[in-house]
């Protein structure tokens, strides 16, 4: 199971906002995981993944296990790797996008589709983004099974529940005034006086 964790100095790149942070895909041995029984584990923090499907049957899954739970959207956008040219004619890339909220147990393809991407030429200037919204009751694992059947496209994935969650700023301790602390031993003088009055 291959885990990318934000120490992953060649992986990841740290965004502006602190908390979050951009997973992108190598290649070789730091391609995202096609085994549906070992996906990718996209460690905590991460909040956008940049990947791409490169030729048939180029499948990518991916496992969040600590994204927050209740209502959120993760989004996918999908574009050709270079523009398509006014006469590239027979351009077609596309695939299946599927997700589910435990681990797959027998087979690829199970889950719930969610898209189906397909560019062309005739419909090259098309926005293919696709959201997964999450309801209420989302207990806070997503895998997500990208297929990319035919052709190359790169993606982004944003995923805003799984950004580090950053404390609540404290409010700075205010400063008592310099004659503050000696009003305790002037309270009790006054009380030592008032006593002696009443005698």
């Amino acid at each position: 199971m291959r885990v990318f964790r934000l120490a992953a100095a060649l992986a990841v790149t740290m965004a502006g906002a602190a908390g979050a942070a951009t997973l992108h895909e190598g290649t070789g041995a730091d391609a995202f995981s096609g085994d549906w029984k070992n996906p990718t584990v996209v460690a905590a923090g991460i909040d956008t993944i940049s990947g791409s499907w490169n030729g048939q049957n180029d499948y990518d899954m991916l496992s969040f296990t600590s994204l927050k739970k209740g209502a959120q959207t993760v989004t996918l956008s999908f574009s050709p790797m270079k523009p398509i040219g006014d006469t590239d004619w027979s351009f077609s890339a596309g695939g299946s996008l599927y997700y589910k909220t435990s681990a797959p147990q027998y087979s690829a393809w199970e889950g719930t589709q969610f898209g189906s991407v397909n560019i062309q030429h005739w419909n090259r200037t098309k926005d293919f983004t696709y959201s997964l919204n999450l309801g209420d009751d989302f207990g806070g694992v997503l895998y997500l099974s990208l297929y990319g059947t035919h052709g190359s496209l790169n993606y982004n994935i944003s995923v805003p529940g799984n950004a580090l969650s950053l404390p609540e700023p404290q409010p700075a301790p205010v400063p008592l005034p310099a004659g503050a602390a000696l009003l305790p031993g002037g309270l009790a003088a006054l009380a030592v006086l008032r006593r002696r009055k009443k005698r």
